[in-house]
Order: structure tokens, then C-alpha cells, then sequence
């Protein structure tokens, strides 16, 4: 008997790869790189350029930082692909009426003829994805996904401000934001 090698395998100890960390990126991976393929080889459209263009096929006009924001894209790579998209003729820059000096992004017709074409093919890989599911366990699954998404975003706040009180000197006065 090996007390380290045991200690890996009892039945109370997680294994990595039962962790559901890891569990979901898996099947993230594993559908998005389905998704990739398939947009690459029918639409021309790179996993970034398609996340950029739905969520301005369903949401538009955006910022560029509220757009970065929504498809969890740093702001220079969503930039980089804005620009893409605009020379492709795909997307669309407007000046903010309410701002100036802010820009707006939206659709171009050819970007919203290229969204109806894109999106029915997500919905049908969602809906493959899916298939698997009972109706009652795809509720079970949207609730619990909805309440896992919720607990993250706020458990990842709550670490971002205790690693800001952590970093920040003593007596040095927390800036306004």
C-alpha cells in the first residue's frame, strides 16, 4: 500500500478531471471547436468574428468596449477583428449620438444578410448539443447553469476586491470610481 498513490484515488478526493471546472471547459472546447470548423469552412468566420457578429446580429449598436465585454474578448484582439469585419464590409461604424466622441458598431446589410445565414446553423448545434436531454433535464440544466454562471460572476467580484484591499498599501485612500 502506497499512502501518496492511495491518498489520489480515494473515493472522497476529486479527481481533475471530475472537477466541473474542467468538466465544462471540456465540453466547451469540444462544441466551439465544432462551431469554429464549421463557421471557418462555410462562412468564412473565425470563432471571434462570429461571437462579434451575433452578438451584434441580436444587440446592436454596441461600443466596442461594451461589445468586448459581452463576448468576453480584450478589447485589442475585439478591436483587431472590428476592423476585419468593417473592411470586409460586414460591420459598421456610427458615431454615439449620445457621446460625441463615442463610436457605435452594428451590422451592415451584407452583415445582417451573413447573420441570418450563421445564426439558424448555431441554433441547430445548439439544439444537437442538447438532443441528449430529456425536456425536463434541459430545464434542470438552463437552471442550474444559470445559478452556477451567477455564483461565478459574483464569487470572481468578491475575489477581485479582496485581492484589490490586499494589494492596496496601508493608508492609502481607495480611489473613487
Amino acid at each position: 500500500m502506497n499512502p501518496t498513490t492511495d491518498a489520489l484515488h480515494q473515493p472522497t478526493a476529486h479527481h481533475f478531471k471530475e472537477l466541473v471546472s474542467f468538466r465544462l471547459n471540456m465540453l466547451a472546447s469540444h462544441w466551439s471547436r465544432l462551431a469554429a470548423e464549421s463557421n471557418q469552412r462555410d462562412f468564412d468566420l473565425d470563432p471571434r468574428e462570429w461571437r462579434i457578429l451575433g452578438m451584434l446580429g441580436a444587440y446592436a449598436p454596441m461600443s466596442l468596449q461594451g461589445l468586448a465585454r459581452e463576448v468576453n474578448i480584450d478589447k485589442s484582439l475585439a478591436s483587431r477583428a472590428v476592423t476585419l469585419l468593417i473592411d470586409r464590409g460586414l460591420l459598421q461604424r456610427d458615431s454615439d449620438a449620445l457621446d460625441g466622441r463615442g463610436v457605435q458598431l452594428s451590422l451592415t446589410t451584407k452583415g445582417k444578410q451573413l447573420y441570418r445565414k450563421v445564426f439558424p446553423k448555431a441554433v441547430k448545434r445548439n439544439d444537437e448539443l442538447l438532443s441528449v436531454l430529456s425536456a425536463q433535464e434541459r430545464e434542470v440544466f438552463d437552471r442550474a447553469l444559470n445559478l452556477l454562471t451567477d455564483h461565478a460572476h459574483v464569487t470572481l467580484a468578491k475575489y477581485r476586491a479582496q485581492e484589490t484591499k490586499r494589494r492596496r498599501k496601508p493608508g492609502t485612500p481607495i480611489a473613487a470610481d
